[in-house]
C-alpha cells in the first residue's frame, strides 16, 4: 500500500541490478521476470526468489551495512552471525513478495486467505463514523496482496503511487493494482484527492518508513529518533478521519496464507497542532514497532533507517 511496489525498494537496490538503465531497463526486466515467473510452477518460482534474494546480499556491500545497521537496532544486539540471518530473510522474503505481485499481475495466482476477521470487523465500526481512515502501512509482509483482498471484500480502497521514470513501467504495476481492485492516485498530484477519498468515507492507504528529510515529523523507533512523513496524521487531523497502523504478515513461503493485524483504537487530538501531529505519529510508530518485533525478517528497509546508522554508513562505519 501507498507506492508502487518496487519504487522505493528498487531505489535502494543495487545499482547494477535495479536501475543500471533507468526506466527503461527496469521495464524489461519486469516483463522478462514476470513472463519467467508465468511459466514457472510456484514452489520453484518461491525457491528461486528466496536464493537470489540470500545472494543479493551478499553482492550488495552497502545495502548489507544498512540492513546490519536496522536489524542490529531491531533485535538489540550487533551479533553478527543473527544480525546477518535475518537481514538475509528479510532479503529473501522481498524477492518472494515481488513473486506474489508478478503473480497476481499475470493471473497466475488467486488473492492469498487472509486470516483476522476481527480487524475487519473493527474497520467497520470506524467506518460507521461516515469520515473514512487513513490505513498506516509499512514495507513489511505483502501490503499489496493485503490491500487487494480488501478491496475484494468491497472496501473502497485508494493507494498513492509513485511513478518508475517510464510509462510502460508505470502501466505495468498501477495498472495491476487497478485490476485487483484498487484506486490509484499519482503521488505529484496526491494532495486534494486524497482529501477527497476521506470524505467519501473511503480507505487511504499511506506507507510510512520512506524517507522524508527535512520534512516529517521525528518520532522514537526502536528507542532511537528517526525521521518519518506527518502526512498520515495530518490528514486524519484535517479531515476527521480515523488512524489506522496494519499490517498484512505472510503466514508461509508461498504467499497463500496471510494475517491483517492492527491497532483501532488510535484517537485523534482535536487540533491539527504539530505536538498533536507527533504524538499521534509516535503512536503509529509504536503500533508497528510491535509489529516488527514479531517477525523482524518481514520488514524491508534496505536504507540506513535512523540518522546514526546512515552516519556511520556514510564514513564506512
Amino acid at each position: 500500500m501507498g507506492i508502487s511496489p518496487g519504487t522505493e525498494r528498487a531505489r535502494e537496490l543495487p545499482q547494477r541490478v535495479a536501475r543500471p538503465g533507468g526506466g527503461a531497463l527496469q521495464y524489461w526486466g519486469w516483463r522478462a521476470a514476470q513472463a519467467t515467473i508465468g511459466r514457472t510452477p510456484a514452489p520453484a518460482a518461491y525457491r528461486i526468489a528466496s536464493g537470489l534474494g540470500h545472494a543479493a546480499y551478499w553482492l550488495w556491500p552497502r545495502g548489507r551495512r544498512a540492513m546490519r545497521g536496522n536489524f542490529a537496532r531491531v533485535l538489540g544486539t550487533a551479533e553478527g552471525g543473527l544480525v546477518d540471518r535475518v537481514a538475509r530473510a528479510s532479503l529473501a522474503a522481498y524477492f518472494r513478495y515481488l513473486v506474489d505481485f508478478m503473480r497476481l499481475g499475470n493471473g497466475a495466482a488467486r488473492l492469498p486467505r487472509v486470516e483476522g476477521e476481527r480487524a475487519f470487523a473493527a474497520l467497520d465500526r470506524l467506518l460507521e463514523r461516515g469520515r473514512g481512515a487513513v490505513i498506516v502501512c509499512m514495507h513489511y509482509g505483502n501490503w499489496d496482496a493485503g490491500a487487494a483482498f480488501a478491496a475484494s471484500r468491497g472496501y473502497p480502497l485508494t493507494v498513492v503511487a509513485e511513478g518508475f521514470g517510464d510509462p510502460r513501467l508505470d502501466a505495468l504495476v498501477l495498472g495491476t493494482r487497478e485490476r485487483l481492485g484498487m484506486q490509484v492516485i499519482r503521488a505529484e498530484r496526491a494532495g486534494p484527492s486524497m482529501v477527497r477519498v476521506l470524505k467519501r468515507n473511503g480507505l487511504l492507504a499511506l506507507l510510512i518508513d520512506r524517507p522524508v528529510p527535512g520534512e516529517g515529523v521525528e518520532v522514537e523507533f526502536f528507542g532511537e529518533t528517526v525521521e518519518v512523513p506527518a502526512g498520515p496524521a495530518r490528514l486524519a487531523l484535517a479531515t476527521g478521519a480515523a488512524l489506522v497502523p496494519v499490517a498484512f504478515r505472510r503466514l508461509d513461503a508461498n504467499g497463500e496464507r496471510m494475517e491483517v493485524v492492527g491497532d483501532f483504537s488510535i484517537v485523534p487530538c482535536d487540533e491539527a497542532r504539530p505536538e498533536c501531529v507527533r504524538a499521534l505519529t509516535q503512536q503509529v510508530m509504536r503500533v508497528h514497532e510491535s509489529f516488527i518485533r514479531e517477525r523482524p525478517e518481514q520488514w524491508y528497509m534496505f536504507r540506513a533507517f535512523w540518522r546514526r546508522e546512515a552516519a556511520a554508513g556514510a564514513t564506512g562505519a
